[in-house]
């Protein structure tokens, strides 16, 4: 099962790279920036999203990244990769790197929410995170990383806050180790 899915994730990135349109190159998409603040929980990502039960873990979280999206077609739908350097401190003491494929909805009708997105990716940190030893006695450094957001106006058109759910896991079983972990961010992000 492992190698069959690491071999569908492989040629989903080719699918990827061979169908983009002639002329659809990183200069045709729109760049971003952004900084963000959080921390990590004991929770799972659904019981840090419930009311009353987000169990936070003593480990904060700085994380900085670029994003780059273009429409698919004309939809209200937009494709992108983004590169996210999160600085871990408090209860562990590292850095962590996760580059997911973004898929992000822009409602027509909404003046406050600007955009709801998700990201599935990779994730390597720079030590074995101490919050997913705590939690399932075991761990490793590189794992599949997920995200969902949801993004806000401001009274800047360049400028975005958002709120993110940040986890890394093993996938079901696509890594060997079964452990994983979820924070909580909020953020600035300025398109560019």
């Amino acid at each position: 099962m492992r190698q069959f899915l690491h071999t569908a994730a492989i040629r989903f990135l080719v699918f990827l790279a061979l169908t983009m349109p002639a002329g659809a190159g990183w200069s045709n998409g729109q760049w971003s920036a952004f900084v963000a603040l959080g921390a990590m929980t004991t929770n799972t990502w659904h019981e840090a999203l419930t009311p009353g039960q987000t169990d936070f873990a003593g480990s904060g979280i700085l994380a900085g990244g670029v994003t780059w999206e273009r429409p698919i077609g004309g939809s209200r739908y937009r494709w992108g990769v983004e590169a996210i350097l999160l600085g871990h401190t408090g209860r562990q003491d590292h850095f962590e790197l996760s580059v997911p494929v973004v898929l992000r909805y822009v409602p027509r009708r909404s003046r406050a929410i600007t955009s709801v997105a998700a990201g599935l990716g990779l994730s390597y940190a720079t030590k074995v995170p101490q919050v997913e030893i705590d939690r399932n006695g075991a761990s490793q450094r590189l794992y599949v990383h997920w995200m969902a957001e949801v993004e806000f106006a401001t009274r800047r058109t360049d400028l975005t806050t958002f709120f993110r759910v940040h986890h890394r896991s093993d996938g079901y079983g696509l890594f060997e180790v079964d452990a994983g972990s979820t924070g909580l961010l909020v953020g600035l992000r300025r398109s560019f």
